[in-house]
């Protein structure tokens, strides 16, 4: 193998490698939302004040005599205090040590919340170092691949942008707002890696644009990827919905909370139905009035698989119940849906244009 050859070969490794990694982060990050620890860590980039979180309430529990650093931090009296400087304690709290912590007023420790969050802090910053080696590698590669380059460093972008993101989602105590962004970025990072991967894929073999597709077939795409976008969102707004009304209204029904959503549910059921046409005429213009390449055909089931899984988890959970482990499926489905529909319309629009 010469020295060229697997010079791309590595570059493509790294791409596959952040393209899992990120994937795998998305994932993550939505069990820290149905879980219910996005605040276990109430501070950022420290959890608790520490580099290390506590493991039990005892280590973030006022004690007398106690050498306390500044910056360390303690729950007392259902508030969350910081220290202004180093010290030891004496046999009484003593509350000009100490401030109230200023950007949000939760102060509840629960370990399993708080190690949840603290592993998905882990696991983000090492897929940002797996991006970041990934763009470094691009870069020696600027010159050949240029539009791998840019694509690599907008996500390096988005990435560094995505962790000031996660710090607002905690300083803002879950905003549902700030939580959509953050996910619409985390899914315009995913869509850029698949651009990269499919553009060096395209580089390394040509005849993965061999075949005639319809030449409806890229509108169709981009309209399915940007109205599954806004579907993400208006699911991840009505589960924010949800849990807002499971701690308003505890003991209620599934019934009860999903008639008290109101239109969102009526909206996100409509979009749904309007996706899985798209999907379906996708498909029908793929298998039945095209000559398709192998590649194009997977990802087309694929497609279809991942619309008819989420479905089923839409049904079970308006049918069923909200279990976390569908709604955190249903959420992960849908997102890995976005990187099919761009790789779908890189080798469909790449071929109409050889053509």
């Amino acid at each position: 193998m010469n020295s060229a050859k697997y010079s791309k070969n590595t570059l493509h490794r790294w791409l596959w490698l952040s393209f899992i990694f990120t994937y795998s982060l998305i994932f993550i990050g939505g069990l820290v939302r149905v879980s219910g620890s996005g605040m276990g860590c109430p501070d950022w980039p420290t959890c608790f004040g520490k580099l290390i979180p506590p493991t039990h309430i005892n280590e973030i529990t006022w004690n007398s005599h106690i050498e306390y650093e500044e910056g360390d931090m303690i729950v007392k009296n259902d508030t969350l205090w910081v220290s202004d400087y180093n010290f030891t304690s004496l046999e009484s709290f003593g509350r000009e040590n100490w401030h109230p912590y200023e950007k949000h007023n939760y102060a509840i420790f629960n370990a399993r919340h708080t190690w949840t969050e603290y592993l998905n802090r882990l696991f983000g910053a090492t897929t940002g170092i797996i991006i970041t080696i990934t763009l470094l590698i691009s870069f020696f590669h600027r010159k050949q691949f240029k539009d791998i380059y840019i694509a690599n460093f907008a996500s390096f972008l988005l990435t560094g942008f995505e962790g000031w993101l996660g710090a607002m989602v905690v300083a803002s105590h879950l905003e549902p707002i700030i939580i959509s962004l953050h996910m619409f970025f985390a899914l315009v990072i995913v869509s850029l890696q698949m651009y990269a991967l499919i553009k060096l894929k395209l580089y390394l073999n040509p005849k993965l644009v061999d075949g005639t597709y319809s030449h409806q077939l890229p509108t169709y795409l981009i309209i399915l990827w940007v109205a599954t976008i806004v579907e993400i969102l208006l699911g991840t707004h009505m589960r924010e919905g949800i849990e807002m009304l499971v701690k308003s209204f505890p003991g209620q029904s599934d019934m009860f909370l999903m008639n008290t959503l109101g239109a969102f549910k009526y909206i996100h059921t409509v979009l749904g139905i309007i996706l899985v046409s798209i999907t379906a005429i996708i498909w029908n213009k793929v298998m039945m009035h095209s000559q398709p390449h192998w590649v194009v055909i997977i990802l087309t089931r694929i497609l279809v698989g991942i619309f008819i899984f989420q479905i089923v988890m839409g049904e079970l959970m308006v049918f069923g119940t909200f279990s976390p482990s569908f709604r955190l499926l249903h959420m992960w489905g849908a997102s890995i849906s976005i990187s099919i529909i761009m790789g779908l319309y890189m080798i469909i629009n790449r071929s109409q244009f050889n053509d």
